[in-house]
């Protein structure tokens, strides 16, 4: 009996059951939202699950994946069981975020989900820090980020793929172009509508497949993870496809579309397709895809009826996670030195003199910044340790500080210990809560908010002589150490 992409029968069958899991699932969510169990918004992945499935099924237990507002279909593709799903869209405290994410914030990075978000653009700059982290540890893991159409726009995609690019990141970028950026036509919103053409701009080969032809979309998928663990960097694939359903549960849907034209791509469903192939090639049964049917049916009740059964998250529970506990427990902290030993240095000499000391302690740890290379910064922050830690570890960046906070902030959350560097304090508005509201609402399994450290060069010459007062050093060395 043939394979198809290397897939054989019971593969399929895997893939299948998945994809049906998916679509089984979004639909009682939907019928959920109806009834008002689900509070807030709901999108929903229908007529998009080979493009989860497809990828997933080519990624190991140590691969991580990076999510969007539609991230139901990623989080039970990567793992995440249906009871944790549906408790979690309930708000109930079962729920893989005890309630505190809902519907777009779903977090598991127990099974390699690190998060989804309802702001565009932010999967593709954390997918390129997961590559960052994977990439100095040497662990041999790949990052995947999801996202829309609507986010080739938006300049965390120019900025997260450029990053990419330069340093050959293990990272798959899948771009699930359903063709409506919420109701604005992409044909429209786009001067150049060929997504997986824009790749070779920053030097990564774009690859476009049917999205929803489950075989094309693993195959493709396949080629790419191999390519990012083999070091031959990062892949731009655009899976092109169309949600059957309106952009969320509750929307207007004939505004900016026809009936006709729904109903001319719901006779594309994947899941069709990947029965039709499976009864028509593989030589499958019927009655196993019954099975598969009532079990999947089964699956789906019980996660219903749990969510519903399952208790409230306890109101004083509401700001627990929201600091990270103190690292003092867990690691030994320097100490000030006594009054005798201190000597009167500038602030950049100070922080530099802790860097060096902790970076020589924790391999972990990286600069990321504009001009720390070689140069050593433009106050001199990193002088010297270029020739110590070479690239990898002090890593000019290009003039993209919303890039590479992001990226920082996916670095931190896959075991590695970043130092932005702001070559200006005014930088610091780029360093935004993201980190802090993954902390939060995936419990605490997220502590990049205390593990990724922002180092501000103040603007004024002047500002950068003021000598610092003993104990200053103490303090940036500490915030370092609590980074172990």
């Amino acid at each position: 009996m043939r394979t198809l992409a290397g897939l054989d029968k019971a593969q399929l069958l895997s893939c299948y059951r998945k994809m049906l899991l998916i679509r089984r699932c979004e639909e009682q969510l939907a019928r959920a939202h109806q009834r008002g169990l689900i509070h807030g918004a709901c999108h929903t992945y229908i007529g998009q699950e080979a493009i989860a499935v497809g990828v997933c099924a080519r990624l190991k237990a140590q691969d991580v994946i990076f999510s969007t507002h539609r991230g139901h279909g990623h989080a039970l593709a990567k793992g995440v069981a249906p009871r944790q799903l549906f408790a979690e869209l309930f708000g109930r405290q079962t729920g893989c975020s005890q309630g505190r994410g809902g519907s777009m914030h779903l977090f598991a990075p127990e099974v390699g989900l690190m998060g989804t978000s309802g702001i565009v653009g932010p999967s593709i700059l954390q997918a390129a820090g997961a590559g960052y982290s994977a990439k100095l540890l040497k662990n041999g893991a790949v990052s995947v980020a999801f996202f829309g159409d609507g986010a080739v726009n938006n300049g965390a995609f120019h900025e997260g793929l450029n990053m990419a690019g330069i340093w050959k990141l293990p990272t798959v970028f899948v771009c699930e172009n359903n063709q409506f950026a919420t109701e604005v036509a992409f044909e429209y919103s786009a001067g150049n509508p060929d997504v997986a053409g824009r790749g070779a701009v920053y030097g990564l080969p774009g690859v476009t497949v049917d999205g929803n032809d489950l075989v094309a979309v693993y195959q493709a998928a396949e080629e790419a993870v191999q390519r990012a663990r083999n070091g031959g960097g990062a892949t731009l694939l655009e899976c092109r496809t169309y949600r059957t359903r309106p952009h969320a549960e509750g929307m207007g849907d004939y505004t900016y579309r026809t009936r006709e034209e729904v109903d001319e791509w719901k006779t594309r469903c994947p899941i069709v397709r990947l029965k039709q192939l499976l009864l028509n090639d593989t030589g499958a049964e019927p009655a196993e895809l019954e099975a598969i049917e009532k079990e999947i049916q089964a699956i789906v009740a019980d996660a219903q009826q749990f969510a519903e059964s399952s208790p409230w998250p306890n109101p004083a529970s509401a700001t627990d996670y929201v600091c990270a506990e103190s690292a003092a427990s867990k690691v030994t902290l320097p100490t000030a030195p006594s009054s005798g030993q201190t000597k009167e240095i500038t602030f950049s000499q100070a922080t530099l003199e802790a860097l060096a000391e902790e970076m020589a302690a924790n391999p972990a740890i990286f600069v990321l910044g504009e001009g720390i290379g070689k140069r050593g910064g433009n106050f001199k922050t990193t002088a010297g340790l270029y020739e110590l830690y070479g690239p990898e570890r002090l890593c000019d960046a290009p003039i993209c500080e919303r890039g590479f906070v992001g990226l920082g902030c996916g670095a931190a959350m896959t075991g590695t210990r970043p130092v932005i560097d702001f070559m200006f304090a005014d930088s610091a508005t780029h360093a935004d809560l993201a980190a802090g509201l993954h902390r939060h609402r995936s419990l605490g399994r997220h502590t990049s908010l205390r593990q990724l450290l922002f180092r501000l060069c103040p603007f004024s010459r002047t500002a950068s002589r003021d000598s610092i007062e003993p104990g200053r050093r103490q303090g940036f060395a500490q915030a370092l150490a609590s980074m172990r």
